[in-house]
């Protein structure tokens, strides 16, 4: 058995759950290897000591960054490559799969790995869906947390934007254009929605049943078969996992350690994928307030007017902040929402895109925490949430009750065992 670890190193949490995985196999003694197209979080690779391939054609920042906003619907409704590009990234997978031998592949959103692992007949999972899968569609668990405020969507019944948007995970073609022609090029069934393009052979599904609300009966019985079965080509196991989230960047600093040494309330800002104006609303709905705030900027760059109760850092180790925390603002990708529910504090989320929605919603049923619209940034509202969040114990009680529920499973530890048995 070789495994290879894949991760997009575009994406933060991505990269992070693929070392994570990468290294609790290395630690039973598989043989595994990580290769990655690159991206901006490729030094975390070489921070955590992991010898890897570089793929070709290499992702330079820009076109990382490019591939994200493809992801996150900044660029509209474009492919995630073209044509030539994915042609060229799936031939060079092949030949390294075959060069090295591998005999399973593990990715985090490396798409193009949807074509190259089928192509060369190896059994292929993924992470990366989250708990973005089709029982959740069929159940109509996604939320209209991402229409604008146009007259024509407010007067439409909210039922049956939930029925449309549940419907188009599965029915909807979009971003498949180029990969089908890379597939028949390449003898692959093509797919049929860009949902089916992001499963896998397996689909490590990386939450816990009673989060998400689906048994594991229900989730695992799941299969192309059901009610719409006519909606995929190929064939998919959902399994699942665990929560895995990054637990990285060292330790807490100093700095922020003693920026915390205060009886006020502790409010964590890490909006780290999306717009910079949103982040500038955010900030100006905490400012005033009797809080200390910590603000992770990431890839932003931070222009607004220093306060004493704001501390502004590029990167920190979240599961090790969080703790010290009493809420968090964040846009819901499932890590940065894991992370939370481990250290018990609700959270105000913003999401971006539908999966994003899909976490938040779910946290906002379970009461441990509040969905705000990203078309609807207002501070004076961002703050009456942040001041009913503080001042409702019922939030973090709910968001404990969630944190026991999630450290049941050792998310890491389950992904390597269903790589090793399946």
């Amino acid at each position: 058995m070789k495994i290879c670890t894949f991760p997009n190193c575009a994406y933060l949490s991505e990269t992070s759950r693929m070392i994570a995985i990468y290294n609790e196999l290395k630690s039973r003694g598989i043989h595994v290897i990580m290769a990655t197209h690159g991206g901006p979080y490729e030094w975390l690779l070489k921070e955590e000591g992991i010898e890897y391939h570089v793929i070709h054609p290499h992702f330079t920042d820009e076109r990382a960054r490019d591939f994200v906003a493809t992801n996150t619907g900044e660029k509209g409704l474009s492919e995630f490559y073209t044509a030539a590009e994915l042609s060229e990234h799936v031939q060079k997978e092949i030949e390294f799969f075959k060069m090295e031998g591998i005999t399973k592949i593990l990715t985090g959103f490396t798409l193009s790995c949807a074509i190259s692992a089928r192509a060369a007949n190896i059994p292929y999972t993924v992470t990366h869906l989250g708990s973005f899968v089709p029982p959740v569609f069929e159940r109509k668990m996604l939320v209209p947390t991402l229409v604008t405020d146009s007259i024509l969507l407010n007067i439409i019944p909210r039922s049956w934007l939930v029925t449309l948007i549940n419907n188009l995970m599965y029915k909807s073609s979009m971003a498949t254009k180029s990969f089908n022609k890379v597939a028949a090029m390449f003898n692959v069934k093509p797919f049929k929605s860009m949902e089916e393009m992001m499963m896998g052979d397996t689909v490590i599904v990386t939450d816990v049943p009673e989060i998400l609300t689906i048994s594991e009966e229900d989730m695992e019985s799941w299969s192309r078969e059901g009610k719409n079965r006519k909606y995929y080509n190929h064939e998919s196991r959902l399994i699942y996992g665990g929560a895995i989230f990054a637990r990285l960047f060292g330790d807490v600093p100093e700095e922020v350690t003693a920026f915390l040494q205060s009886d006020v309330p502790k409010i964590y800002i890490a909006l780290t994928s999306g717009r910079s104006d949103v982040l500038t609303r955010v900030y100006e709905a905490v400012k005033d307030l009797n809080a200390k705030v910590i603000i992770c900027s990431t890839l932003h760059e931070f222009r607004e007017k220093p306060q004493d109760n704001i501390l502004v850092v590029d990167h920190l180790p979240s599961h090790k902040v969080m703790p010290l925390m009493d809420m968090a603002i964040i846009h819901g990708g499932q890590g940065s929402v894991q992370t939370a529910i481990d250290a018990g504090i609700p959270i105000i989320g913003i999401p971006l895109h539908v999966e994003q929605g899909l976490n938040v919603a779910m946290i906002e049923r379970h009461g441990a925490g509040l969905l705000h619209s990203k078309h609807r940034i207002n501070p004076i509202d961002i703050r009456e949430k942040v001041e009913r969040v503080l001042g409702d114990r019922t939030f973090r009680n709910n968001m404990r009750i969630l944190s026991e529920s999630q450290k049941k499973v050792d998310g890491v530890g389950r992904a390597a065992d269903i790589l090793i048995d399946r």
